[in-house]
């Protein structure tokens, strides 16, 4: 006995879809002008990665981690903005810090942090003015085993570190006034560690420069705009320009309405969301170009249908095959997002929302874009058949 083929989808696919795309396209024009409004607007939530700062992971060492007790401790370090949230259990908590400029304030926690670590009678003050110059003096004489120890306990690299100069108590470490904002994270850093260590354990901490922030931003805009060039040019050489075009704007309104999400939901815009944006470009295009082929197949083997009609006859036969891929990505993707933890959490959510937008998108803005682009089925017909239809076409007048 021969089993039958189990099919999930066994309807008779006659959907009307472009009888709808004025609607769909007045619909997707509204989402990416609100999306364009709120990153103007409201802005994004740029994460450390982006914005710069220091983020720390703690976990309490007894019982669930005390919020309000964290931000009034951390608060009164004098370390600028703070913001705490609960990370994935009740025990364990994350705490931003706003990127630390360096100055008098940071000079003074240094001191702070050589008082609790290396002991009274260490004395920590600024260089000249205009400088990131920093000094230590010592309660005795300095050798270079003491002084590398104690710079160490300020969290000052090995680049950075120097053998006492001057008086034999007295050293000073010459730094730019970037250099000292950057070893103030560090400072930040373990003054949090000084103040909360009694009640919590450290369980990671990140810490990036506002330079590298720049630099990781500029190169995630490179990225995505150099993904789209090269699909765009990839559709427009295997396919035709309005193809090509097609795409693009269904690249476009996937990416600016998945921004649009993380703006509107606050989401955290780090470099996991940028690979998410990445990754919902990739997969739209993938849905675009499966549907494209089947358009391109039938352009040539129906040759009296109307435009229309061929778009809406390639997309109901790529119908099954369009649900069937979307829903397996939903579960997985909805299983990241009840599952996945906060680290994934913005990741996930930009996914679930790329599979929907990405299946409309082809359909609606792709596909739809093919008839306002006035697709012609000659420009897809071999040379021969052209020159056949155009003898057959003399004959007849």
């Amino acid at each position: 006995m021969l089993w039958k083929p189990v099919r999930l989808f066994a309807f008779k696919r006659k959907f009307d879809f472009l009888g709808q795309r004025k609607a769909a396209l007045i619909l997707s024009t509204l989402i990416n002008i609100v999306s364009l409004a709120a990153v103007f607007t409201i802005g994004l939530n740029f994460g450390i990665d982006f914005k710069g700062g220091i983020a720390m992971q703690v976990r309490a060492k007894q019982g669930n981690a005390n919020l309000e007790e964290l931000r009034s401790v951390v608060g009164g370090l004098g370390v600028g903005e703070v913001s705490l949230q609960e990370f994935g259990d009740p025990t364990t908590a994350l705490i931003r810090i706003q990127r630390q400029n360096g100055g008098a304030s940071c000079v003074a926690g240094a001191q702070k942090v050589m008082l609790n670590r290396a002991g009274a009678g260490w004395q920590v003050k600024p260089g000249a003015a205009g400088t990131g110059d920093v000094e230590f003096t010592s309660p005795g004489a300095l050798d270079a085993v003491t002084w590398r120890d104690a710079i160490s306990r300020v969290g000052l690299t090995v680049q950075e570190r120097q053998l006492p100069r001057g008086t034999v108590n007295t050293a000073k470490i010459d730094m730019s006034v970037e250099q000292q904002a950057e070893w103030c994270q560090q400072v930040a850093i373990k003054e949090v560690e000084d103040a909360i260590g009694a009640k919590y354990e450290m369980r990671g901490t990140e810490s990036v420069g506002p330079k590298i922030g720049e630099e990781l931003m500029t190169s995630g805009i490179y990225a995505v705009l150099a993904t789209m060039a090269a699909i765009a040019v990839y559709v427009w050489f295997r396919f035709e320009w309005q193809f090509a075009v097609g795409a693009l704007i269904s690249m476009l309104h996937d990416v600016i309405s998945t921004i649009g999400v993380f703006v509107l939901l606050q989401l955290d815009f780090s470099l996991t969301a940028l690979a998410a944006v990445l990754t919902i470009a990739g997969y739209s295009i993938n849905d675009t170009v499966v549907v494209f082929d089947r358009v391109r197949e039938n352009m040539r083997r129906y040759k009296k249908l109307s435009l229309v009609e061929l778009l809406n006859l390639s997309i109901n036969e790529t119908l099954s095959r369009t649900l069937m891929t979307s829903g397996t990505v939903f579960v997985a993707v909805a299983a990241l997002v009840l599952f996945g933890g906060p680290v994934l959490y913005s990741f996930s959510v930009a996914m679930l929302w790329g599979v929907i937008v990405g299946t409309y998108s082809s359909i609606w803005v792709a596909c739809a874009g093919l008839v306002y682009l006035n697709l012609r089925a000659e420009q897809l017909r071999p040379p021969e058949e052209t020159a056949d239809a155009d003898k057959a076409g003399k004959a007849g007048a």
